[in-house]
């Protein structure tokens, strides 16, 4: 299950042949078949296609991951590392889907919420 490119919305794709130094900072979705280096804070989706390189620390509502990142992750709903993607740094997610032939090197941090009996639910 990938998350999938929504063409009815706003986006920018940074192309296969790219890449970008600095942060990359909006409201629209974005797309790295390139290289990004820096820093990236979107509020919605971010799509990191096979081949696709992030060398920075990502915030985003939703990540889907075919390439690759090094750099620590935050995002507000959802997380999925499809076969052939992989992290290099901690994860902080409410949900998070690990498809098999994908890899994760570091800490993952997913939400615990507790009922009133104490027994943890996933956020």
């Amino acid at each position: 299950m990938r998350i999938s490119q929504d063409r009815d919305v706003p986006q920018t794709i940074i192309g296969k042949t790219v890449t970008v130094k600095g942060e990359i900072i909006g409201h629209e979705q974005l797309t790295v078949e390139g290289v990004v280096e820096g820093k990236i804070a979107i509020e919605t989706t971010v799509l990191i296609k096979e081949g696709g390189l992030v060398k920075a620390d990502v915030d985003a509502a939703e990540l889907n991951i075919a390439g690759g990142v090094v750099g620590n992750i935050s995002v507000k709903e959802k997380i999925e590392i499809v076969s052939g993607g992989y992290v290099m740094g901690d994860i902080k997610a409410p949900r998070l889907i690990i498809n098999d032939g994908a890899s994760v090197k570091g800490n993952i941090d997913m939400e615990i919420k507790l009922d009133s009996f104490g027994r943890g639910t996933a956020s």
